[in-house]
């Protein structure tokens, strides 16, 4: 009987920290709807604090020919809008800059949703940032794999702070 009191508590622990490693690496859900202005939200779980710094995205790929096609430039530096992009290979840079100011080091990560995340890629992703640190992400649109029309979306930076040095193992 006591070997089976042995596997049982063992059971346990092994269930316990299946548990804590899913809330650990849990993210937020993809959003139902995409926002239509820079959003901050702050959220925790019991190991961690978040950030979730949401911005709306779209392009409009026009296809070149023999009409006049007018491209457009967004220059806003908080603006991840790409405008007006020709197709067949084109691609468009933006920049996100990112700075830790906190106490600690951050664990950065970066999403794209809707129709146009096929179309974006960033320079980092995945990463930590140290105290004090400061970074800035390459954001680049290609229209390369892409028919004309307009995409949009929304490009999510998730900030991830353990709540004590205990957790930084599970960053």
């Amino acid at each position: 009987m006591g070997s089976l009191k042995k596997e049982f508590v063992v059971f346990v622990i092994v269930l316990i920290l299946v548990i804590f490693l899913l809330i650990a690496t849990m993210e937020p859900p993809e959003p139902k709807e995409f926002v239509n202005d820079r959003t901050v939200s702050n959220y925790s779980n019991i190991f961690f604090n978040y950030k979730l710094i949401k911005y709306p995205t779209s392009v409009e790929i026009a296809s070149v020919g023999t009409e006049n096609v007018n491209i457009g430039f967004v220059i806003d530096p908080w603006n991840l809008k790409f405008g007006v992009a020709p197709a067949n290979g084109s691609s468009i840079k933006r920049y996100i800059n990112i700075r830790n100011l906190e106490e600690d080091y951050n664990k950065i990560k970066l999403k794209v949703y809707g129709n146009i995340s096929p179309l974006v890629n960033f320079s980092k992703n995945d990463f930590t940032l140290n105290k004090n640190e400061s970074v800035a992400i390459e954001v680049t649109l290609y229209t390369d794999s892409a028919e004309s029309g307009n995409y949009s979306g929304e490009i999510d930076v998730i900030i991830k702070t353990p709540k004590n040095d205990l957790f930084k193992i599970l960053t």
